[in-house]
């Protein structure tokens, strides 16, 4: 039986329903989700009523699962998981706090640990509690985002390489400590070209993040004109898809050819309440090299 897809902005998002990801997923399902997933970048499958260990096994059919660094943030079920919410362990809301206010950090249209060497395929995300107002997340698709650029600015960046840095992402978010020195050591910045060629499907696609601090050969100025330039086409309205959560939403995303961000949840809140559920899958290194 073949799979309902229903697109959901010209550029970026697609609704699969007519799958139970309690079961095991057949071999043909799972063609169908992975082809979508690669024309769209980003699917939503609606209202499924998984465990975290459903959702698990359901994401180790596009890689291996990472293991988030900070044992504090993890469900207990399963290291993979990551719990992203206000709310502590006993389902009350943190309220006003350093560590609810540095999940502002996540505002800034990103890709996923676009800071790594070798960043994140997959991303997903199960919606526990989600509030009936605000917390939505925006989604705008990097393939469209270089499709829209003038031959001119194509043939600007078409060789150049972009610098991202961890160090610089956490200054975007108040709070931050500053990096340890060891911190430095372990995840020193990395070298992404603005340009690539995604590695299932060949299109070319733009690779920015809010980790992308300059740009190789230019000085901060000029790099900096540049990067924001990009970013601002990137994520114009009309480029963009708004995803308004609906209890036990599952989305997904390709890292490679997206860009996100979360819009409009107040973290320090002590009265609204969010819980999602997040796994995030390796990404492949010749997908990055360069």
């Amino acid at each position: 039986m073949s799979l309902s897809v229903k697109q959901l902005h010209n550029n970026i998002g697609a609704q699969i329903s007519g799958l139970d990801l309690t079961n095991h997923i057949e071999p043909s399902h799972f063609e169908q989700i992975l082809k979508a997933l690669y024309q769209y970048q980003m699917l939503v499958f609606p209202n499924q009523k998984i465990s975290q260990l459903n959702m698990l096994e359901f994401s180790k059919y596009f890689g291996r699962p990472e293991i988030f660094p900070d044992p504090t943030e993890h469900t207990g079920e399963a290291p993979e998981i990551l719990r992203l919410t206000n709310l502590d362990m006993n389902g009350v809301p943190f309220g006003p706090s350093p560590r609810m206010a540095r999940m502002s950090l996540a505002e800034n249209w990103h890709t996923d640990s676009s800071y790594r060497k070798v960043p994140s395929f997959v991303t997903l995300l199960h919606g526990i509690e989600v509030p009936k107002v605000s917390g939505d997340t925006d989604f705008t698709s990097m393939h469209a985002s270089y499709d829209g650029l003038t031959s001119t600015l194509k043939n600007k960046i078409e060789n150049l390489v972009a610098i991202h840095s961890w160090e610089y992402q956490r200054t975007l978010s108040p709070g931050r400590q500053p990096m340890t020195e060891a911190e430095r050591k372990s995840t020193p910045p990395a070298h992404h070209r603005l340009v690539q060629l995604h590695p299932n499907t060949g299109r070319k696609l733009l690779y920015i993040s809010s980790s992308a601090l300059s740009i190789e050969g230019m000085d901060m100025a000029q790099s900096r004109e540049l990067i924001d330039e990009l970013t601002r086409y990137s994520t114009l309205p009309q480029m963009t898809y708004t995803h308004h959560w609906k209890s036990l939403d599952l989305v997904m995303w390709d890292n490679r050819a997206t860009l996100h961000r979360a819009a409009g949840f107040d973290y320090q809140s002590t009265t609204l309440r969010r819980l999602l559920h997040r796994i995030v899958i390796s990404g492949n290194p010749d997908a990055y090299s360069h």
